[in-house]
């Protein structure tokens, strides 16, 4: 799909490219701006900002951030965004499932196939820089995002950073 859209829409791409270098507003509301999904348009995102990875991934890298302490964990629909600071249970796969319970309510199942990659962001986002992770669908559309937590200075926590670093290098 992508490179069909490369070809047919190469005007709009190209300042696309110029306009993402500086961009710190919502992805998936530029993605819809310029006829994509938002996985598409974050292969657009300057090298440095992004690392893409399978999703199959996911029960790894989940366990992994649960060992983090409190992150910013961030649904998003087409009238709505939800997020609330929260440990990360342990994730286990059962019946096709990837289940999670945590203390506090905070819990749910993801399909064991849903999630098709992963995309480690770090971009200025809202006057702030930010680290997350993104895990899209099929569709390019994301399922859910992770945050590195911010001190209340507004900084972000420091070993969180260092965790979200080595994890990127990791994958």
């Amino acid at each position: 799909m992508l490179e069909e859209i490369l070809v047919t829409n190469a005007e709009t791409l190209e300042p696309l490219a110029e306009r993402l270098k500086t961009f710190d507003g919502f992805l998936e509301r530029l993605s819809k701006e310029y006829g994509l999904s938002t996985l598409d348009l974050v292969h657009h995102l300057p090298d440095e900002q992004v690392k893409i990875v399978d999703g199959g991934k996911m029960l790894e890298l989940l366990t992994d951030v649960g060992e983090w302490g409190a992150v910013l964990f961030i649904t998003e629909g087409n009238s709505v965004i939800t997020g609330m600071s929260v440990e990360l249970p342990q994730v286990f796969l059962k019946d096709g499932y990837f289940h999670f319970f945590g203390e506090g309510g905070f819990g749910g199942h993801i399909k064991e196939n849903a999630c098709q990659h992963i995309a480690f962001i770090e971009r200025h986002f809202q006057n702030r820089n930010s680290r997350s992770i993104h895990f899209y669908d099929g569709d390019g559309e994301p399922m859910f995002k992770v945050f590195v937590s911010r001190e209340l200075s507004g900084e972000m926590k420091t070993e969180q950073v260092v965790r979200w670093t080595a994890l990127r290098e990791k994958l």
